[in-house]
């Protein structure tokens, strides 16, 4: 079993910090673990370092307020996200089958604000993720009825905080490696020892990085907006505009 001190103790020694056959210090050990959350909580944020989507649904109740998400949250999950994969609202039926239609996630304040009616109740079209802390505000447009619907969202899983007796076997087995090497290089730069840089070591880091990166990213195929598809016609060149039977 790898545990959080199992990580620091090797980053510590592959950074040339701790000698071979040498036992960490605990201020360098409590020092190298509050690096490996720093880094942790970076990786967080990047969707091609996280391997796993949740998916979250709430009930309407058909409130004109925000739902909130975050630890204890109308979503309740881990860590607030800092945006949305995706969604989709789910219309509940009570027989035959549910049906999903996509939402379009608005990527701003500024562009949430340009909607006139926001308390307009109907059909749901958009999300909208305002990003406070600790609880993120999720606004819907427009809101759908109470108990007919249901809203999902899709989120980056978190990476957990550690501490030197975390279990990291819920974790896929490449971070570790990846944890290891690019702790020892931030320890290195802490030390002084990246004044003389190791090629050799820093391509062992890229390239566990690297692998983390290959094993967790998914590309979704690229859509074309409604607006600019033309099934029957083509772009003229000449008169800048759409022409018939392209």
């Amino acid at each position: 079993m790898t545990t959080g001190a199992d990580v620091v103790i090797q980053a510590l020694k592959k950074s040339g910090v701790t000698g071979q056959g040498r036992t960490p210090s605990a201020d360098d050990s409590q020092d190298a673990l509050s690096d490996l959350n720093d880094m942790l909580a970076e990786w967080n944020t990047q969707r091609w370092m996280i391997w796993h989507l949740l998916d979250l649904g709430v009930v309407s109740n058909g409130r004109q307020t925000p739902y909130t998400i975050g630890p204890t949250g109308d979503f309740n999950v881990a860590r607030r996200p800092d945006r949305l994969e995706s969604a989709f609202l789910r219309q509940l039926v009570s027989t035959g089958l549910d049906v999903d239609t996509f939402i379009e996630i608005i990527p701003s304040w500024e562009e949430y604000a340009q909607i006139s009616l926001k308390k307009l109740q109907s059909f749901s079209l958009y999300g909208f993720l305002d990003s406070t802390w600790p609880l993120g505000n999720l606004y819907i447009y427009p809101w759908p009825q109470a108990a007919r619907y249901e809203f999902h969202v899709q989120l980056k899983d978190v990476l957990p905080i550690i501490d030197l007796v975390t279990d990291l076997s819920t974790i896929p087995d490449q971070y570790v490696s990846a944890m290891k090497f690019n702790l020892a290089r931030r320890l290195r730069q802490a030390y002084g020892k990246g004044l003389a840089p190791d090629p050799e070591f820093n391509n062992l880091a890229r390239n566990s990085l690297d692998v983390v990166k290959q094993s967790s990213i998914q590309i979704p195929e690229l859509k074309m907006p409604k607006a600019l598809i033309r099934m029957s016609s083509s772009w003229n060149v000449l008169s800048d505009q759409f022409s018939g039977n392209g």
